[in-house]
Protein backbone atom coordinates (compact mmCIF):
# COMPACT_ATOMS: atom_id res chain seq x y z
CA UNK A 1 0.00 0.00 0.00
CA UNK A 2 1.51 3.33 -1.07
CA UNK A 3 0.85 6.02 1.54
CA UNK A 4 0.05 9.54 0.42
CA UNK A 5 2.14 12.29 1.99
CA UNK A 6 -0.62 14.75 1.14
CA UNK A 7 -3.26 13.04 3.24
CA UNK A 8 -5.30 15.60 5.15
CA UNK A 9 -5.42 15.72 8.93
CA UNK A 10 -8.86 15.73 10.53
CA UNK A 11 -7.49 17.09 13.85
CA UNK A 12 -9.63 14.90 16.07
CA UNK A 13 -12.82 15.33 14.05
CA UNK A 14 -15.28 12.43 14.25
CA UNK A 15 -18.02 12.34 11.61
CA UNK A 16 -21.68 11.65 12.24
CA UNK A 17 -21.29 8.38 10.35
CA UNK A 18 -18.40 7.23 12.57
CA UNK A 19 -20.34 8.00 15.72
CA UNK A 20 -23.30 5.97 14.45
CA UNK A 21 -21.03 3.10 13.37
CA UNK A 22 -19.34 2.90 16.78
CA UNK A 23 -22.68 2.92 18.53
CA UNK A 24 -24.02 0.17 16.27
CA UNK A 25 -20.91 -2.00 16.77
CA UNK A 26 -20.99 -1.54 20.55
CA UNK A 27 -24.64 -2.64 20.77
CA UNK A 28 -23.96 -5.72 18.66
CA UNK A 29 -27.62 -6.33 17.84
CA UNK A 30 -28.76 -6.62 14.23
CA UNK A 31 -31.23 -3.89 13.38
CA UNK A 32 -32.28 -3.31 9.78
CA UNK A 33 -33.48 0.25 10.47
CA UNK A 34 -30.13 1.21 12.01
CA UNK A 35 -28.32 -0.50 9.15
CA UNK A 36 -30.23 1.57 6.63
CA UNK A 37 -29.51 4.75 8.57
CA UNK A 38 -25.80 3.93 8.48
CA UNK A 39 -25.91 3.21 4.75
CA UNK A 40 -27.72 6.48 4.08
CA UNK A 41 -25.22 8.35 6.25
CA UNK A 42 -22.29 6.74 4.44
CA UNK A 43 -23.65 7.69 1.01
CA UNK A 44 -23.00 11.32 1.99
CA UNK A 45 -19.51 10.42 3.22
CA UNK A 46 -18.77 8.77 -0.11
CA UNK A 47 -19.77 11.82 -2.13
CA UNK A 48 -17.90 14.28 0.08
CA UNK A 49 -14.68 12.32 0.71
CA UNK A 50 -13.98 10.27 -2.41
CA UNK A 51 -11.68 12.91 -3.87
CA UNK A 52 -8.07 12.87 -4.99
CA UNK A 53 -7.07 15.37 -2.28
CA UNK A 54 -8.51 13.03 0.37
CA UNK A 55 -6.59 9.90 -0.67
CA UNK A 56 -4.87 8.19 2.27
CA UNK A 57 -3.20 5.41 0.31
CA UNK A 58 -3.27 3.54 -2.97
CA UNK A 59 -2.57 -0.11 -3.71
CA UNK A 60 -2.73 -2.38 -6.73
CA UNK A 61 -6.43 -3.11 -6.36
CA UNK A 62 -7.83 -0.39 -4.12
CA UNK A 63 -7.75 3.22 -2.98
CA UNK A 64 -8.21 4.34 0.63
CA UNK A 65 -9.93 7.62 1.48
CA UNK A 66 -10.31 9.35 4.84
CA UNK A 67 -13.58 9.67 6.71
CA UNK A 68 -12.27 11.37 9.83
CA UNK A 69 -9.45 10.98 12.34
CA UNK A 70 -10.54 7.46 13.30
CA UNK A 71 -11.84 5.75 10.15
CA UNK A 72 -11.15 5.34 6.44
CA UNK A 73 -12.89 3.53 3.59
CA UNK A 74 -11.45 1.47 0.74
CA UNK A 75 -12.92 1.14 -2.75
CA UNK A 76 -11.86 -0.72 -5.87
CA UNK A 77 -9.26 1.17 -7.87
CA UNK A 78 -10.85 0.76 -11.27
CA UNK A 79 -14.58 0.66 -10.53
CA UNK A 80 -17.10 2.98 -8.91
CA UNK A 81 -18.28 1.65 -5.52
CA UNK A 82 -21.68 0.00 -5.26
CA UNK A 83 -23.42 0.52 -1.94
CA UNK A 84 -25.51 -2.24 -0.41
CA UNK A 85 -26.35 -3.81 2.92
CA UNK A 86 -24.16 -3.22 5.95
CA UNK A 87 -22.22 -6.25 7.17
CA UNK A 88 -20.00 -6.21 10.24
CA UNK A 89 -16.73 -8.15 10.16
CA UNK A 90 -16.92 -11.57 11.80
CA UNK A 91 -13.19 -12.08 12.51
CA UNK A 92 -12.52 -11.13 16.14
CA UNK A 93 -8.75 -11.66 16.05
CA UNK A 94 -8.24 -8.01 15.13
CA UNK A 95 -9.28 -7.06 18.65
CA UNK A 96 -6.19 -8.84 20.03
CA UNK A 97 -3.66 -7.23 17.68
CA UNK A 98 -1.69 -4.16 18.77
CA UNK A 99 -0.39 -2.92 15.43
CA UNK A 100 -2.84 -4.13 12.77
CA UNK A 101 -4.98 -1.55 10.98
CA UNK A 102 -5.82 -3.52 7.83
CA UNK A 103 -8.75 -5.33 9.39
CA UNK A 104 -12.16 -4.62 7.91
CA UNK A 105 -14.64 -3.41 10.51
CA UNK A 106 -17.63 -3.37 8.19
CA UNK A 107 -18.68 -3.57 4.56
CA UNK A 108 -21.34 -1.47 2.90
CA UNK A 109 -21.88 -3.15 -0.43
CA UNK A 110 -18.38 -3.48 -1.89
CA UNK A 111 -16.92 -0.62 0.20
CA UNK A 112 -14.74 -1.58 3.17
CA UNK A 113 -14.61 0.46 6.39
CA UNK A 114 -11.36 0.32 8.39
CA UNK A 115 -9.62 2.11 11.22
CA UNK A 116 -7.42 5.05 10.24
CA UNK A 117 -3.84 3.86 10.67
CA UNK A 118 -2.02 7.11 10.11
CA UNK A 119 -2.47 9.84 12.70
CA UNK A 120 0.66 11.92 12.00
CA UNK A 121 1.88 13.86 8.96
CA UNK A 122 5.15 11.91 8.71
CA UNK A 123 3.85 8.39 8.05
CA UNK A 124 6.59 6.47 6.22
CA UNK A 125 6.27 2.97 4.74
CA UNK A 126 9.15 0.50 5.06
CA UNK A 127 11.36 0.01 2.02
CA UNK A 128 11.28 2.14 -1.11
CA UNK A 129 8.23 4.22 -2.07
CA UNK A 130 6.08 3.15 -4.99
CA UNK A 131 7.25 5.81 -7.45
CA UNK A 132 9.75 6.08 -10.27
CA UNK A 133 13.24 6.89 -8.99
CA UNK A 134 16.74 6.68 -10.44
CA UNK A 135 19.19 4.20 -8.94
CA UNK A 136 21.01 7.05 -7.19
CA UNK A 137 17.74 8.39 -5.77
CA UNK A 138 16.75 4.93 -4.54
CA UNK A 139 20.09 4.45 -2.79
CA UNK A 140 19.91 7.85 -1.14
CA UNK A 141 16.28 7.43 -0.08
CA UNK A 142 16.87 3.95 1.36
CA UNK A 143 19.80 5.05 3.52
CA UNK A 144 18.96 8.64 4.39
CA UNK A 145 15.18 8.38 4.71
CA UNK A 146 14.02 4.79 5.29
CA UNK A 147 16.91 3.39 7.36
CA UNK A 148 17.38 6.60 9.30
CA UNK A 149 13.72 6.60 10.36
CA UNK A 150 13.25 2.90 11.09
CA UNK A 151 16.59 2.29 12.81
CA UNK A 152 15.71 5.19 15.14
CA UNK A 153 12.31 3.81 16.15
CA UNK A 154 12.08 2.69 19.80
CA UNK A 155 12.47 -0.98 20.68
CA UNK A 156 8.83 -1.04 21.78
CA UNK A 157 7.69 -0.47 18.19
CA UNK A 158 9.30 -3.74 17.11
CA UNK A 159 8.22 -5.52 20.29
CA UNK A 160 4.57 -4.86 19.43
CA UNK A 161 5.04 -6.21 15.92
CA UNK A 162 6.60 -9.39 17.30
CA UNK A 163 3.77 -9.75 19.83
CA UNK A 164 1.24 -9.62 16.98
CA UNK A 165 3.29 -12.19 15.07
CA UNK A 166 2.94 -14.50 18.08
CA UNK A 167 -0.82 -13.90 18.23
CA UNK A 168 -1.22 -14.83 14.57
CA UNK A 169 0.97 -17.92 14.95
CA UNK A 170 -1.35 -19.17 17.68
CA UNK A 171 -4.34 -18.51 15.41
CA UNK A 172 -2.85 -20.19 12.33
CA UNK A 173 -2.77 -16.93 10.38
CA UNK A 174 -0.05 -14.86 8.73
CA UNK A 175 0.76 -11.25 7.90
CA UNK A 176 1.64 -10.33 4.31
CA UNK A 177 5.39 -9.76 4.60
CA UNK A 178 6.08 -9.74 0.86
CA UNK A 179 5.45 -6.00 0.49
CA UNK A 180 7.44 -3.94 3.04
CA UNK A 181 5.12 -0.98 2.35
CA UNK A 182 2.47 -2.83 4.42
CA UNK A 183 4.51 -1.85 7.50
CA UNK A 184 4.44 1.89 8.10
CA UNK A 185 6.09 4.08 10.71
CA UNK A 186 3.62 6.56 12.18
CA UNK A 187 5.17 8.65 14.91
CA UNK A 188 7.02 6.20 17.18
CA UNK A 189 4.84 3.25 16.17
CA UNK A 190 4.82 0.74 13.33
CA UNK A 191 1.40 -0.04 11.90
CA UNK A 192 0.46 -2.92 9.61
CA UNK A 193 -2.06 -2.61 6.82
CA UNK A 194 -3.35 -4.99 4.11
CA UNK A 195 -4.85 -8.43 4.63
CA UNK A 196 -4.16 -11.30 7.03
CA UNK A 197 -3.73 -14.70 5.38
CA UNK A 198 -5.32 -17.82 6.88
CA UNK A 199 -2.64 -20.55 6.77
CA UNK A 200 -3.97 -23.03 9.31
CA UNK A 201 -0.45 -23.75 10.55
CA UNK A 202 1.94 -22.49 13.23
CA UNK A 203 5.19 -20.59 12.88
CA UNK A 204 4.79 -18.67 9.62
CA UNK A 205 5.30 -15.39 11.48
CA UNK A 206 8.92 -15.55 12.58
CA UNK A 207 12.23 -13.70 12.77
CA UNK A 208 12.99 -14.45 9.12
CA UNK A 209 9.77 -12.72 8.02
CA UNK A 210 10.60 -9.70 10.17
CA UNK A 211 13.98 -9.53 8.47
CA UNK A 212 12.38 -9.84 5.04
CA UNK A 213 10.21 -6.79 5.71
CA UNK A 214 12.67 -4.44 7.37
CA UNK A 215 16.05 -5.47 5.93
CA UNK A 216 15.86 -7.81 2.94
CA UNK A 217 13.34 -6.08 0.65
CA UNK A 218 13.33 -2.82 -1.28
CA UNK A 219 9.75 -3.41 -2.40
CA UNK A 220 7.39 -6.31 -3.09
CA UNK A 221 9.37 -7.34 -6.19
CA UNK A 222 12.98 -6.41 -5.40
CA UNK A 223 15.36 -7.97 -2.90
CA UNK A 224 17.88 -5.66 -1.24
CA UNK A 225 21.59 -5.75 -2.09
CA UNK A 226 24.62 -5.05 0.05
CA UNK A 227 25.58 -1.42 0.44
CA UNK A 228 28.28 -0.37 2.89
CA UNK A 229 26.38 2.85 3.56
CA UNK A 230 23.32 0.83 4.62
CA UNK A 231 25.09 -1.75 6.79
CA UNK A 232 25.02 0.29 10.01
CA UNK A 233 21.29 1.04 9.86
CA UNK A 234 20.52 -2.54 8.95
CA UNK A 235 22.54 -3.82 11.91
CA UNK A 236 20.60 -1.56 14.28
CA UNK A 237 17.28 -2.85 12.96
CA UNK A 238 18.50 -6.47 13.00
CA UNK A 239 19.40 -6.26 16.67
CA UNK A 240 16.02 -4.74 17.53
CA UNK A 241 14.28 -7.52 15.59
CA UNK A 242 16.24 -10.21 17.43
CA UNK A 243 15.41 -8.70 20.82
CA UNK A 244 11.74 -8.32 19.87
CA UNK A 245 11.51 -11.91 18.65
CA UNK A 246 13.07 -13.14 21.87
CA UNK A 247 10.54 -11.26 23.98
CA UNK A 248 7.74 -13.08 22.16
CA UNK A 249 9.74 -16.32 21.70
CA UNK A 250 9.09 -16.36 17.97
CA UNK A 251 10.39 -19.19 15.80
CA UNK A 252 13.55 -18.26 13.93
CA UNK A 253 12.42 -19.69 10.62
CA UNK A 254 10.09 -22.14 8.97
CA UNK A 255 11.47 -23.93 5.97
CA UNK A 256 14.25 -23.45 3.45
CA UNK A 257 13.15 -20.04 2.16
CA UNK A 258 13.13 -18.56 5.65
CA UNK A 259 16.65 -19.89 6.27
CA UNK A 260 17.79 -18.14 3.10
CA UNK A 261 16.18 -14.92 4.32
CA UNK A 262 18.16 -15.04 7.57
CA UNK A 263 21.43 -15.74 5.75
CA UNK A 264 20.67 -12.86 3.36
CA UNK A 265 20.17 -10.60 6.37
CA UNK A 266 23.59 -11.56 7.67
CA UNK A 267 25.15 -10.64 4.31
CA UNK A 268 23.31 -7.33 4.07
CA UNK A 269 24.44 -6.40 7.58
CA UNK A 270 28.05 -7.22 6.70
CA UNK A 271 28.38 -10.37 8.80
CA UNK A 272 30.48 -12.99 7.03
CA UNK A 273 28.86 -15.96 8.74
CA UNK A 274 25.53 -17.78 8.33
CA UNK A 275 22.73 -17.01 10.78
CA UNK A 276 23.14 -20.48 12.27
CA UNK A 277 26.07 -19.20 14.35
CA UNK A 278 23.87 -16.59 16.04
CA UNK A 279 20.95 -18.99 16.32
CA UNK A 280 23.03 -21.47 18.33
CA UNK A 281 23.65 -18.85 20.99
CA UNK A 282 20.04 -17.66 21.07
CA UNK A 283 18.75 -21.23 21.37
CA UNK A 284 21.25 -21.88 24.13
CA UNK A 285 19.94 -18.85 26.03
CA UNK A 286 16.34 -20.01 25.59
CA UNK A 287 17.29 -23.38 27.07
CA UNK A 288 19.40 -22.00 29.93
CA UNK A 289 17.54 -18.90 31.10
CA UNK A 290 13.88 -19.49 31.84
CA UNK A 291 13.43 -16.14 33.57
CA UNK A 292 12.59 -13.76 30.75
CA UNK A 293 14.22 -10.71 32.32
CA UNK A 294 17.49 -12.59 32.82
CA UNK A 295 17.37 -14.01 29.30
CA UNK A 296 16.72 -10.62 27.71
CA UNK A 297 19.61 -9.15 29.67
CA UNK A 298 21.88 -11.88 28.28
CA UNK A 299 20.58 -11.36 24.74
CA UNK A 300 21.04 -7.60 25.01
CA UNK A 301 24.64 -8.04 26.12
CA UNK A 302 25.23 -10.55 23.34
CA UNK A 303 23.92 -8.08 20.75
CA UNK A 304 26.16 -5.31 22.09
CA UNK A 305 29.16 -7.58 21.65
CA UNK A 306 28.12 -8.88 18.25
CA UNK A 307 30.39 -6.52 16.31
CA UNK A 308 33.47 -7.04 18.42
CA UNK A 309 36.44 -8.76 16.74
CA UNK A 310 36.16 -12.55 16.54
CA UNK A 311 32.74 -12.41 18.20
CA UNK A 312 31.12 -14.74 15.70
CA UNK A 313 33.61 -17.51 16.32
CA UNK A 314 33.40 -17.31 20.11
CA UNK A 315 29.76 -16.41 20.78
CA UNK A 316 28.54 -19.96 21.48
CA UNK A 317 31.05 -20.49 24.25
CA UNK A 318 29.74 -17.73 26.55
Amino acid sequence: MQISNNSPSFCGYKSEFSQKLEQYISVGIKNELKEQELTDSFSKVLVENMTESNEKGKGVHGVVYGIDDDYVFKVGRFSFPALGRLKLAADKINENLKTYYGGILARIGDVEIMRNAFKTKDALPAGLPGKVMSDAEKKSYYVDVYLKRFSGLPQEAYDKIAADFKTLNNAGKEFDTINPNNFTADGDEIKIVDEIIDTGSYGNNNLAKLCRVFINSYDDETAAVYDVAAAGGRKNIFKKLILASEKSELPFAKGYDDRNELNLTMQLCGYNEPFGEIERTLRDYRNRYFDMDERLQKVSQFLKELDEPDMVTTMFYD
